[in-house]
């Protein structure tokens, strides 16, 4: 099957090399339309083959002919397509980089809708490996909504955008964005929301340490914690900071805030380090999983860790077996044959001598 559609995708870039080409009794000007629309078709069918490489080239090949002709949307759709085919392959800093592209040739175009959708679906893509410039495409997709007067959809994006920010310790990104949400929110007459937002303001700022910006940023009606927790740090509470941390207007905010709420201190907020920053030992199936072109040298350097352990720990570890305590004699073992005792042997561990080591006799 995949095959065919590579030797499909080929006919199809040449039919558009074809259409580029001009001659006197031919084509006096290239068809960039036909040739883009090949280009097109070339690359979908080696994105299905997985000849990502040459998908890519097709791409933008098609890409740059819609530009010329100015069909911006197909121009777009490509850029979007091309930002998928690079997740593919790992590298999340051309996919945000053509998501982008494709964002903006949406906007041009003045298909906003689809401009939201590639933003906010491609934030989904890169929200792992870039968690900040996730957020900013969260934002992005937030200020579009906002300028079609769709305040309710754009506080979801903010509030998208907020979760990541908040979950990275990134307190001044998610400041702007609950600023924005609350001005949303007054447009929407929604004042228990406004409220929430100020919270949440007074606890990032103390996050930040700033006891001045945390007063300052309240504006209209506020929770009564609110001022206590200013007023704990002021007067270095830890005590008192621990138990408005369980109050339940902050256990009923978003969990990420509660959270920094939580590790608030003195000094700001102090966030403990994540799971998955903590070294962990190497397992015997990790070391034989199986991996993309980009993790080989990560993997050669777990399986020479694998390596240098023995054998039968390796085979305990994979069949899940505990190893059996060795029986301890209180009197040497002896060997009795012909009704002659043999002399005992200096390790009682192993009757048979040697070192107890058995890996290389075992080539299981």
């Amino acid at each position: 099957m995949s095959s065919s559609n590579v030797s499909l995708a080929l006919k199809e870039k040449k039919s558009a090399e074809a259409a580029l080409k001009t001659s006197f009794f031919g084509n006096w000007k290239p068809d960039i339309d036909s040739a883009a629309h090949h280009f097109e078709k070339a690359a979908q069918l080696f994105k299905v083959s997985k000849s990502y490489k040459e998908s890519r080239e097709c791409y933008l090949e098609a890409a740059k002919y819609f530009e010329q002709a100015r069909v911006l949307f197909s121009a777009a759709k490509c850029y979007q397509a091309l930002a998928m085919v690079c997740k593919e392959q790992n590298e999340f800093n051309k996919t945000l980089e053509y998501i982008r592209l494709a964002g903006d040739l949406y906007t041009q175009n003045g298909t906003t809708p689809s401009a939201v959708i590639c933003y906010t679906k491609g934030a989904e893509h890169i929200a792992a490996a870039l968690p900040g410039d996730a957020a900013e495409l969260y934002l992005m997709s937030a200020e579009l909504e906002r300028d079609c007067e769709h305040p309710r959809d754009a506080i979801k994006h903010l509030l998208s955008a907020k979760r990541i920010f908040g979950k990275n310790a990134m307190y001044k990104e998610c400041i702007r964005a609950v600023l924005i949400a609350r001005d949303l929110y007054g447009e929407l007459d929604n004042f228990l929301q406004i409220q929430k937002c100020n919270l949440t303001l007074v606890i990032l700022h103390l996050a930040l340490g700033d006891t001045v910006a945390a007063k300052n940023s309240i504006q209209g009606d506020v929770s009564g914690i609110a001022d206590e927790l200013v007023e704990a740090v002021e007067s270095g509470d830890e005590e008192s900071l621990e138990k408005l941390s369980k109050h339940n207007d902050v256990i009923y905010l978003d969990a990420e805030i509660a959270r920094i709420a939580k590790y608030l201190t003195v000094d700001g907020a102090s966030m403990p380090l994540s799971k998955t920053s903590q070294k962990t030992t190497i397992s015997t199936q990790e070391a034989f999983k199986s991996s993309s072109n980009s993790g080989k040298s990560s993997n050669k350097s777990m399986r020479d860790e694998l390596f240098s352990r023995s054998n039968k720990e390796n085979r305990d570890e994979l069949f899940g077996r505990s190893p059996k305590p060795v029986p301890s004699h209180s009197e040497p073992v002896s060997i009795v044959k012909n009704d002659e005792p043999v002399a005992p042997t200096t390790d009682s561990s192993n009757p048979f001598g040697g070192d107890g080591d058995d890996d290389e006799l075992d080539l299981c």
